[in-house]
C-alpha cells in the first residue's frame, strides 16, 4: 500500500505504477475465481474502475471529466450513440425533417460507429412514462446533445433519475462547429469518469478482465493525467484510491498524507465572480455592518453606507437571511424600514348625528347597490336542503355512506359489519365522498353498490345476496406458470398431472419458464407440442450479482432472478390479470385448479388478500383437521402453489430481491397487513426430485415428505367461502378462541389427548 508524500499541488500522478500493476492482476485473479461456476457470463464487458474519495466535494450538480484511451476496450462498431438535437421548428410539431437533416449530415462523415438523433420535440412526446425513459437509458452507450439544448436537458425531470443513476447524463457538443466531426470522434471513443456531487466518490472506468495488463496501465496513466488537469482540487483533493471491479471487489492503491486544509479552493470556473455574492448583516460584531462573501472564497467587512463601493449595483446580490433552527423565532435582515401608518385627518374622520350614529348618504348606498359588481359579489342566503339535493363535505358523506352500509347488511342471525368484499370501482365512490351513487329520496335510503335495488335502513337482507355478482362461480382465465431448470423427469411427470386434471386449455393455459438452459429439459418442455401454450428460455441477464458472504448460496440468487424475469414477462408483456405459479418438482391434488377458480373473485376484490396458496406448511398428519373443505386465513406467505394478480406483483416488483424471494415476501414491508388464503389440507406436495434442489433435499426426508395431499376432491363451486371475508373470519375465529380453556407451560406435557384447543397467555407482549 502506497503512502503520498508529495506536498505539491502538479497534476503528477502520484501512484506507484508497479504497485497499480500488481494490483490489477490480483484484482482479475479474484474476479476470475468468483466466476468459476459460470464462465459463460464472463466477457469483455465485465469493468474495472478507478474509485477516487475526495477531501472536498466540488459545488456541483454533476461532474464529468473525459478521456481519450490509447486501448480502447469498447469496439467502436458495436457502440451506440444518441444525439439530442434541437428542432428546427420550434413551434411546429413534426421533428422528422430535423432528424433526417441531422442524420444524412452525419452519415457523410462514415463514423465506425451507430449515431441515432432525437429531437427536444421526440424526448417530450414519448419519454413521458418512466419506462421508457429507462429503456432508453439502457439502450445506448454514450449520449451527447447540442449545446443549445443542454440546460434543459440537465434539469428537471424531462431524461428522469435514471440517467444520472447510471452515470449517462448527455456530453454537451456544438453542432455548428467546423470541427463538429472531430469532436464526435472524440466523444465518442472516450471514456468518460463521474462525480454526481452529492458524495465524495469519483469513478472511472479504464480497463476489463479480458484486456491485457500493459494496455490497463497505459490506460491507467491517461486518466491519470486528465483527473490532474480537471478534477477539482487535482491530486491534492484525493484521500484515497483502489481499483473496483464487480460485486464488491475491490484492491486500494493509494493513501495520502494530505487533509481536506491542504485544498487551498476548488478549481471550478466561474463566469462572473460578483453573480454568486452574499451579503448579510453581522449584527454580533457591530452595528450597521454588512459581511461580503464572495464567490472566490474571500470574506471582508463593510458599512452599509459604503456597500456600493464593494459591490457592482448591476450585478444581482442576494440577502441572507438568519433563522434560528430549534427556536420559534425568525430573524430576517433588511434595509427596507416599515411603512408609517397615515395620520387621520380631520376630513377622514366619520360624521355623528344627535344619535351618536354616524352618517350616512343614502341615495349613494342605493346607486352602489343596484350596480353590476354588487350583485356579481352578493352572497345568496342560507336555504336548508335535506342530503339530496345538498352535497355534504367528502369526509361527512364518506361517514353517512358506511353507517348507512353497516345498517343496510345487519343480519338478524349474526350481526356481521359491513364486508371487506367491494368492488373496485364502488370503493372509489365510497371514498371519494359517495359523488358517483344516484341521489336518494331521503336520508334512510342507499343503493347497493352490487345492484341497482334501493335498500332501505331498517330491512334485514342476506349478505349472501349482497356478495352474490362478486362470488359467482364463473370461470376465468388462470394460466399455469411452471418454473423449471434442469430437473427433466420432475418437469415431464408435473405437466403430465397438469394435463390429467386440466379440463379447459383456453382457460387454464400452460406456460414453462426455464433456466439452466439445460438441452434435455428443453426438450422434454417441446416434446408436449400444442398442449403447452408458451416456453419462456432465460436470456442472457449478464453476471450474477452474489455477495461474498453468500458465494456458496448462489443457486437462491439465480432462482430469484428467475422469478423476476418470468413474472414480470407473462403478467406486463402477455398482460395476463392473474397467474398460478408452480414449480417442477410439485404434485398436485384433482381439485387443483378448481381451488383457484373458486377462490379468484375473493382476491380479486378483497383487499385485505394479496395472495391464494395450495400449500400447509403445518400439513403434517395427525396435525390437521382431515375436512378437505376448511380454509384458513394466513399472515404468513405459503408459497409452492400459488395465486398472483398482476396489480400485486406491479407493487413489488421494482423491490425484487437479488435472492431468497420468498423469504422477502413474508416481510411486513411486502405483505402491509394482508393475508394470504391456505387450505387445511394441501393441495400441493412435494415429490422425491424435490431431494435434487438448491437445498440438496435439506428438508425432504424429516418434513416435507411428511406433508398430506388432499385425495377427497370437493366441488367448490357449491361451497361457500364468505365466511373468509375478514369481518367474518376474524369475529368467528375470536368466538372460537374464548372457548378454549386457558393452560400454563406445565400444563402442557398434561394435555389430554381429547382437548382440541387450548390457550397460552403470555405476561408481556414481547
Amino acid at each position: 500500500m502506497e503512502i503520498s508524500t508529495k506536498e505539491n499541488t502538479s497534476s503528477e500522478c502520484p501512484f506507484d505504477l508497479n504497485l497499480c500493476k500488481k494490483a490489477l492482476v490480483a484484482l482479475k485473479q479474484i474476479i476470475n475465481n468468483a466466476q468459476q461456476g459460470h464462465k459463460q457470463l464472463l466477457d469483455e464487458s465485465i469493468p474495472i474502475s478507478l474509485y477516487l474519495h475526495v477531501h472536498k466535494i466540488p459545488r456541483c450538480t454533476y461532474l464529468r471529466l473525459s478521456s481519450e484511451l490509447p486501448h480502447p476496450f469498447i469496439q467502436q462498431s458495436t457502440r451506440d450513440v444518441c444525439l439530442f438535437v434541437r428542432d428546427d421548428d420550434v413551434n411546429g410539431r413534426e421533428y422528422e425533417a430535423t432528424v433526417r437533416r441531422y442524420k444524412s449530415m452525419i452519415d457523410q462523415f462514415k463514423l465506425p460507429f451507430n449515431i441515432e438523433i432525437m429531437t427536444l420535440k421526440q424526448i417530450n412526446q414519448e419519454l413521458i412514462p418512466y419506462e421508457a425513459k429507462r429503456k432508453l437509458c439502457a439502450r445506448y452507450d454514450l449520449f451527447l446533445a447540442d449545446r443549445r439544448i443542454m440546460t434543459s436537458l440537465m434539469r428537471g425531470q424531462l431524461l428522469g433519475k435514471h440517467f444520472r443513476s447510471h452515470g449517462k447524463m448527455p456530453l454537451g457538443i456544438n453542432v455548428f462547429n467546423k470541427d463538429f466531426k472531430q469532436r464526435l470522434i472524440s466523444l465518442c471513443s472516450s471514456i468518460s469518469g463521474r462525480m454526481a456531487g452529492t458524495g465524495p466518490l469519483f469513478s472511472m472506468q479504464f480497463t476489463t478482465v479480458k484486456q491485457s495488463i500493459d494496455h490497463g496501465i497505459e490506460n491507467l496513466t491517461t486518466i491519470c493525467q486528465t483527473i490532474g488537469k480537471e478534477l477539482p482540487g487535482s491530486w491534492l483533493n484525493i484521500d484515497h484510491a483502489y481499483f473496483y471491479g464487480n460485486n464488491l471487489q475491490s484492491l486500494p492503491i493509494y493513501y495520502s498524507k494530505h487533509n481536506k486544509n491542504d485544498v487551498s479552493k476548488l478549481n471550478l470556473p466561474i463566469t462572473s465572480q460578483n453573480e454568486l455574492t452574499q451579503i448579510g448583516e453581522l449584527s454580533t460584531v457591530e452595528k450597521n455592518l454588512n459581511v461580503i462573501v464572495e464567490a472566490n472564497g474571500n470574506v471582508h467587512l463593510t458599512k452599509k453606507n459604503k456597500l456600493s463601493n464593494n459591490v457592482t449595483k448591476k450585478k444581482s446580490t442576494k440577502r441572507l437571511q438568519k433563522t434560528w433552527i430549534k427556536g420559534v423565532q425568525t430573524h430576517r435582515t433588511t434595509n427596507s424600514k416599515p411603512k408609517k401608518e397615515k395620520t387621520k385627518g380631520v376630513e377622514d374622520e366619520p360624521v355623528f348625528n344627535a344619535e351618536n350614529k354616524p352618517v350616512v348618504d343614502t341615495e349613494f348606498v342605493k346607486r352602489v347597490a343596484s350596480t353590476r359588481l354588487a350583485k356579481k359579489n352578493e352572497k345568496p342566503k342560507h336555504i336548508e336542503q335535506n342530503f339530496a339535493s345538498k352535497p355534504a363535505p367528502r369526509a361527512e358523506k364518506r361517514k353517512r355512506l358506511l353507517a348507512a352500509a353497516k345498517e343496510v347488511l345487519n343480519d338478524n342471525n349474526n350481526d356481521d359489519s359491513v364486508p371487506t368484499l367491494v368492488d373496485d370501482s364502488e370503493e372509489r365512490k365510497i371514498k371519494s365522498g359517495g359523488r358517483s351513487f344516484p341521489g336518494s329520496a331521503n336520508n334512510n335510503e342507499l343503493r347497493s353498490p352490487t345492484t341497482t335495488k334501493i335498500i332501505r335502513a331498517g330491512q334485514t337482507t342476506n349478505i349472501s345476496s349482497f356478495l352474490e355478482p362478486l362470488l359467482t362461480k364463473k370461470d376465468v382465465l388462470l394460466p399455469i406458470v411452471v418454473f423449471a431448470c434442469n430437473r427433466a423427469r420432475a418437469l415431464q411427470v408435473h405437466i403430465e398431472a397438469l394435463l390429467r386434471i386440466r379440463n379447459n386449455s383456453d382457460l387454464n393455459p400452460i406456460i414453462v419458464s426455464l433456466d439452466c438452459h439445460d438441452k434435455e429439459t428443453l426438450q422434454v418442455a417441446k416434446s408436449f407440442g400444442d398442449k403447452i401454450k408458451e416456453i419462456i428460455e432465460l436470456p442472457d441477464l449478464g453476471p450474477l450479482v452474489v455477495p461474498p458472504k453468500d458465494h456458496l448460496l448462489s443457486g437462491y440468487y439465480r432462482i430469484s432472478r428467475h422469478y423476476g424475469y418470468s413474472l414480470n414477462y407473462v403478467l406486463n408483456t402477455l398482460n395476463y390479470e392473474a397467474i398460478i405459479i408452480t414449480e417442477d418438482d410439485l404434485e398436485v391434488s384433482i381439485d387443483f385448479l378448481d381451488y383457484f377458480q373458486a377462490l379468484y373473485p375473493l382476491l380479486k376484490y378483497d383487499k385485505t388478500l394479496w395472495c391464494i396458496s395450495a400449500w400447509n406448511d403445518n400439513g403434517i398428519d395427525k396435525k390437521i383437521d382431515r375436512q378437505a373443505n376448511l380454509l384458513h386465513r394466513s399472515d404468513f406467505f405459503p408459497g409452492l402453489g400459488w395465486l398472483l394478480t398482476k396489480t400485486v406483483w406491479n407493487e413489488i416488483r421494482d423491490n425484487w430481491p437479488q435472492g431468497f424471494w420468498d423469504d422477502w415476501m413474508r416481510k411486513p414491508e411486502q405483505r402491509r397487513d394482508r393475508a394470504c388464503i391456505r387450505p387445511e389440507v394441501s393441495r400441493t406436495g412435494i415429490s422425491p426430485e424435490g431431494k435434487r434442489g438448491v437445498s440438496g433435499g435439506q428438508f425432504y426426508d424429516h418434513y416435507l415428505r411428511k406433508i398430506i395431499k388432499n385425495s377427497d376432491p370437493i366441488d367448490w363451486k357449491s361451497i361457500d367461502v364468505s365466511y373468509l371475508i375478514k369481518e367474518r373470519y376474524d369475529k368467528k375465529f375470536q368466538a372460537f378462541i374464548d372457548t378454549c380453556p386457558v393452560i400454563t407451560l406445565s400444563d402442557l406435557n398434561k394435555m389430554n389427548s381429547d382437548m382440541t384447543c387450548a390457550k397460552l397467555r403470555y405476561s408481556k407482549k414481547q
